[in-house]
């Protein structure tokens, strides 16, 4: 039996990640146009204050992507890595995002 696992066969077992990745990384830039929310009690926030939670989310999700990408894990003993990387993987895309959405701060008509 072959348990080698070939570089085209990793990437394209891998393509599904490579790909939250980046539409993760497009969606992070395009949530620091959302314009910020100024409460009366609180003053504005920073225009950039979206930019140190999008960089740490953006790292964070290179991990999970580089297990994917390393060959071993797709041997079929190893398939469990794989999955729970995927998971983190979405975990972290999904928790990443939300992070930057709302640290510009949100506020509710109560009047």
């Amino acid at each position: 039996m072959d348990t080698d696992v070939t570089l085209s066969r990793t990437l394209r077992r891998a393509w599904p990640a490579i790909c939250i990745v980046l539409v993760s990384w497009l969606l992070l830039v395009l949530a620091q146009g959302i314009p910020t929310v100024c409460a009366l009690a609180y003053p504005c926030p920073a225009p950039d204050v979206r930019v140190a939670p999008a960089v740490v989310s953006g790292a964070l999700l290179l991990l999970p992507l580089t297990v994917v990408l390393v060959p071993a894990a797709h041997r079929p003993r190893n398939a469990w890595v794989v999955t729970v990387a995927y998971a983190v993987l979405v975990t972290l895309a999904v928790v990443g995002l939300a992070t930057v959405a709302f640290s510009g701060g949100f506020s509710l008509s109560l009047g």
